[in-house]
């Protein structure tokens, strides 16, 4: 008789397989498997992993169905069983529970709609550190007991609490009512390492309204991506039941992974929209609510689903034409058709936000990022014709890829795709991209503080905002958002101290902008900025101005 580690073996062989007899196999293996009971960690999370993959790319309904009722008996395995069930901690496996420190958004909304499923553990800051940060979070009146030792947080917050009041629960009320910036709360409450345990009770994915399941005969296995302008997605009409089941199932994932990405955790109902695609993919675009948005470009996030099931995210920073943009699969869905999935992301990128330009920072292929190394992220983007913009990085990526079409087996070592990620990687398409996006934003804003104001900020501000203000005739100029968006603008705006007053035109689409910026659509707000030439030439002279190029960018052909 087969053992169980041979049996598992032989269903990992074969999950990403597909032809004749191998369906029928893999049911005969799920079925014996079922009768197994192994409290192994590694091989109760490689038979995880299977089963998920055999639900995103089944063969048919039969091989679907086996794998569901796989995954609902170890579950229930799992959930009756303690001693295993510790075993898997910080697995993020269904019915398994993950301790960690997540952010303040994050931790209300798990104990708003999962109450039972997440319980305060432990703090990493001490009690000093701890009696501080409150100080700065309660009313000035209240926190005036800590001084001296008339009192401990600890003690206090017990006996300021409601009755039966949890600490967890007293700790999200002291913040959600503290009268400061959001950005600040989030890096107090982070300073804190306040560590919750979550137990995850099913797994992560979409009600049967929002799926559609697809059977795969083969696997989509492409050589190259081709991006498009001619994909028809089709968008649901989501309602806001269907919107809050997105995103709590994309906050869910990432919190399994112990992974939180500001578009999925700052996000709203209204700001989510949802596409069908082919074989059975479909994706989530995700902008975040006003208070919380990037003051010039648009940082959107994405969730990809596949059968329903979540198997790949990132963000994508948009300004004018141009997108910085990445991927990230989930470990369960490696093997599968990664390349087929990024394919899609872009084609659903460009068609929705109108992108003629794509970019991806070093990050992502690797650059401090061992997990980019080792999934030899680079030749992804690669094939999908992102080149490296450095000289030597292009160079050294032209050598590579020859390697791997004349030598059957070669694999670009470790030490070379390191060096490879010491660059970021650009895609064109169409006609007339900008050449720049929110990275270039930053170095230019410093380039202006450093030119004209020394680089004082506190000088810039008061140099620029009011004018600015006045010019718009912005009455809400004390209001939080628009501060934030004046306090950008003015700065770029009005670098000049000589500066000729903005036209007409110009005012007229910049309050639009900072209109959509605090209580509208992103996606309106990107295709209003790709409607300006005004406000595009005034950037690019501006970075034409204050940003040379520092060497010579390889020139790279257009795709389409």
């Amino acid at each position: 008789m087969n053992s169980s580690a041979s049996l598992l073996s032989q269903l990992y062989a074969i999950r990403n397989r597909f032809g004749k007899n191998l369906a029928a196999k893999k049911i005969r293996l799920l079925q014996a498997l079922a009768k197994e009971s192994s409290g192994n960690k590694t091989a109760l999370h490689l038979y995880n992993d299977c089963l998920l993959f055999l639900l995103a790319y089944p063969d048919n309904k039969a091989v679907y169905d086996a794998a569901s009722r796989c995954l609902l008996q170890q579950e229930s395995r799992l959930q009756n069983n303690p001693a295993v069930k510790d075993r898997m901690f910080n697995s993020g496996i269904s019915q398994t529970e993950l301790c960690s420190s997540f952010s303040f958004e994050l931790v209300k909304w798990f104990r708003t709609h999962h109450r039972e499923q997440i319980r305060f553990d432990s703090f990493d800051a001490d009690d000093g550190r701890i009696g501080s940060v409150l100080t700065v979070v309660l009313p000035r009146a209240e926190s005036e007991i800590f001084q001296d030792g008339n009192e401990n947080w600890r003690s206090w917050l017990a006996q300021t609490g409601k009755p039966g009041e949890e600490l967890l629960d007293r700790l999200l009320a002291i913040f959600s009512d503290a009268d400061i910036s959001p950005f600040v709360r989030d890096e107090l409450w982070a300073s804190l390492g306040l560590n919750t345990v979550i137990c995850f009770a099913s797994c992560s994915r979409l009600p049967g309204t929002l799926t559609r399941i697809f059977y795969h005969r083969s696997l989509f296995k492409k050589n190259s991506i081709r991006v498009r302008q001619d994909i028809k997605p089709i968008q649901v009409n989501l309602t806001k039941e269907q919107a809050e089941q997105i995103i709590g199932c994309a906050r869910t994932i990432l919190a399994q992974h112990l992974r939180e990405i500001d578009p999925i955790t700052f996000t709203d109902w209204p700001n989510v929209s949802y596409y069908h695609l082919s074989r059975g993919i479909s994706i989530a675009l995700m902008g975040m609510t006003p208070e919380r948005r990037s003051p010039i470009d648009c940082y959107m996030g994405y969730m990809v689903f596949k059968n329903g099931l979540p198997v790949a995210y990132a963000g994508s920073w948009i300004l004018f034409n141009s997108g910085r943009i990445g991927l990230n699969i989930f470990p369960s869905y490696r093997g599968g058709e990664s390349k087929y999935i990024f394919e899609q992301v872009l084609n659903l990128h460009r068609h929705v936000y109108r992108l003629h330009r794509f970019t991806v920072d070093p990050y992502q292929i690797g650059k401090d990022n061992s997990d980019g190394i080792h999934s030899g992220a680079f030749w992804i983007y690669y094939q999908a014709g992102f080149r490296p913009l450095k000289k030597e990085q292009h160079e050294l990526a032209t050598l590579e890829a020859r390697k791997i079409r004349t030598q059957p087996g070669y694999r670009s070592p470790a030490s070379v795709l390191k060096k490879l990620a010491d660059s970021r990687m650009e895609l064109l398409l169409g006609e007339k991209p900008v050449g720049f996006d929110a990275t270039d934003i930053s170095r230019l804003f410093n380039e202006i503080l450093k030119v004209h104001y020394n680089s004082g900020r506190k000088t810039a501000r008061e140099h620029s905002f009011m004018r600015l203000a006045r010019l718009l005739q912005v009455k809400d100029w004390q209001q939080d958002t628009i501060r934030r968006l004046l306090n950008s603008w003015s700065v770029l705006l009005l670098s000049e101290r000589k500066q000729v007053p903005l036209n007409n035109e110009l005012k007229s689409v910049l309050k639009k902008m900072f209109a959509l910026k605090c209580s509208g659509s992103e996606e309106e707000y990107i295709h209003l900025l790709q409607q300006s030439n005004e406000v595009r030439t005034w950037m690019e002279a501006l970075i034409g101005k204050y940003l040379p190029p520092v060497e010579p960018t390889p020139p790279l052909r257009s795709r389409s």
